[in-house]
């Protein structure tokens, strides 16, 4: 049986990637013409989405740090944002906005959960 942390952990990511996979293929609907607006739009739903997860699980399944809590997402943005860079330069990547966002959401996803994960386990 899953526990309360599993759970939302779950739901979170599953909602993350959804998310990456859509706007990496139909982000061109919904931007606009100028260029990096494409990752910055997703770092927006993704810092969102990550500050409700990060709430949800102070609130139901312990308490931690309410400063930790909200700071959480902005340093995962920033590391991811690193991650992503040495990702495209090591990998020969071309850089296009596809690319990056499917580099980003998948490390930002995998970062956020892990932290959530492990700050919030019940000891």
């Amino acid at each position: 049986m899953l526990s309360r942390l599993q759970f939302i952990s779950i739901f979170y990511i599953a909602a993350l990637l959804l998310f990456t996979v859509y706007w990496a293929n139909y982000y061109p609907t919904y931007s606009g013409h100028t260029k990096g607006e494409e990752l910055f739009t997703a770092l927006e739903v993704f810092l969102l989405l990550s500050f409700f997860y990060f709430v949800v699980l102070q609130l139901s399944v312990t308490r931690n740090n309410w400063v930790l809590a909200l700071f959480l997402p902005i340093i995962n943005a920033i590391v991811t944002f690193l991650i992503t860079v040495v990702v495209l330069w090591l990998g020969s990547f071309d850089g296009n906005p596809v690319e990056d966002i499917l580099i980003f959401g998948v490390t930002y996803t995998l970062l956020s959960a892990t932290v959530g994960l492990v700050l919030w386990r019940k000891i």
